[in-house]
């Protein structure tokens, strides 16, 4: 909350002519603002941001400052590449209603239009981050708060988080990028903690190609504790939340609409993750926690809805339509899915099951119900008290890899001891 009276007086202590700084809209004004800044910071007052254009070229902030703008009308605009702002080392910097305009410039590959490390505290309020060739914003090392801020045609990511230290990124909306929406990224597996909350991402493409590194409106890669929920994401090109490598997720109560591929996806080497009541409506496969091979494994998923599972995969391929994939040492209950072109539920593949429990499903309007993997070498698992109703191709069928092995496992479960069958209602 803004101190009005702080407000008011900082304001008069600024040099007027950074507060009747309409003489230089032509020009440059990041020399003057760049004065106040500095003074700002051994002062410890704020500095206020006119509303209007303020075109600039390249602003740093090396200390503790607090800029705030007249609302998002007061928009800075890029004058040149490179990062508009970038903060280093202090322990609290605050930004509050101040729009930074990208102005077509590119910051240089994966850069930010604003960048910012080592900062134990920072707080960005009420911005806009829009039109750079670049990310967003770019921080490393920082703690801190990204809330109710907006981030709008970047042709890199809206966020690029690396090795936080306590963040919270909060009632953001997100629209048009080119590679991922929010990434919270770490240089080498560690707990995170980061916190992606009630966000609103939409238009994530992957111009960059590949087959998930990009594309995606939430990507968590190597950040253990990272909780992403209360998200409404609508058409990434790949997946709407992807965790790859990153422990102790916590993805619940989000809804993810037209993902082109995986809506909702735990990837490679992760240990614990629960995935509970989200909303899936298109995508290629619903719920995906996935290669055992590769250390994945320790997972609940329940209580989430996931129809319309039609879409052909991006890169290619088969099995798609899929509405829930799990692999080992974890529970699928009390799920509903609902027109899953291949199965509802998908154990395993291959040799990659282990210690599954499917039980209290609802799965419907499917080609298969259950497809779970008999290839030799697979695991065990618990099939029990599911509701197949419509399965077009097969209720409960055992896979070698692609192909069905086992048309009717109902029938032909003494063949394969690992596994257990019972009490479903085929309808």
């Amino acid at each position: 909350m803004v101190n009005r009276r702080k407000f008011i007086t900082a304001m008069l202590a600024l040099p007027a002519v950074w507060r009747a700084r309409s003489a230089y809209a032509a020009g440059d004004a990041a020399p003057m603002l760049q004065r106040a800044i500095d003074e700002a910071q051994r002062s410890g007052r704020a500095v206020m941001i006119p509303a209007g254009v303020t075109r600039v070229s390249r602003l740093a902030i090396s200390g503790d400052v607090r800029l705030i703008g007249a609302g998002r009308s007061s928009r800075l605009l890029a004058l040149a590449p490179g990062p508009m702002l970038a903060i280093g080392r202090a322990e609290n910097v605050a930004i509050e209603n101040v729009a930074f305009d990208g102005a077509g410039n590119s910051p240089g590959g994966e850069a930010g239009l604003v960048e910012a490390r080592d900062v134990a505290n920072l707080t960005l309020i009420d911005c806009a981050f829009e039109h750079a060739q670049g990310c967003g914003l770019r921080l490393e090392r920082c703690g801190g708060r990204v809330e109710r801020s907006s981030f709008r045609d970047l042709s890199q990511s809206a966020l690029h988080s690396l090795d936080a230290k306590g963040l919270t990124i909060a009632d953001n909306d997100v629209d048009g990028c080119g590679a991922n929406g929010m990434q919270i990224w770490r240089s080498a597996p560690a707990y995170d903690g980061a916190i992606v909350r009630d966000n609103r991402i939409g238009r994530v493409r992957a111009d960059a190609g590949g087959d998930g590194p990009y594309g995606n409106a939430i990507s968590v890669f190597r950040a253990g504790g990272v909780s992403a929920h209360g998200n409404v994401i609508r058409g990434a090109a790949f997946s709407a939340i992807r965790f790859n490598s990153s422990s102790d997720a916590l993805i619940a109560n989000n809804a993810c609409f037209d993902a082109g591929e995986t809506a909702i996806m735990l990837e490679f080497a992760f240990e614990g993750a629960v995935v509970s009541s989200n909303i899936v409506d298109g995508a290629s496969t619903g719920i995906s926690v996935t290669n055992f091979d590769r250390g994945g494994r320790l997972a609940t998923v329940t209580g989430n809805v996931v129809r319309n599972l039609t879409r052909p995969l991006p890169q290619g391929g088969v099995n798609a339509g899929v509405g829930i994939h799990v692999e080992a040492d974890t529970e699928v209950s009390g799920n509903a899915v609902d027109n899953a072109a291949f199965a509802g539920l998908m154990l395993g593949y291959g040799v990659g099951l282990s210690d599954v429990i499917a039980t209290g499903n609802i799965l419907s309007e499917c080609g298969y119900g259950i497809a779970a993997s008999v290839a030799p070498g697979a695991g065990a698992a618990t099939i029990r008290d599911n509701r197949i109703v419509r399965a077009r191709q097969g209720a409960i069928v055992g896979m070698e890899w692609d192909r069905v092995a086992a048309p009717d496992l109902v029938t032909e479960a003494g063949k394969y001891p690992r596994l257990t069958i019972v009490g479903n209602d085929v309808r």
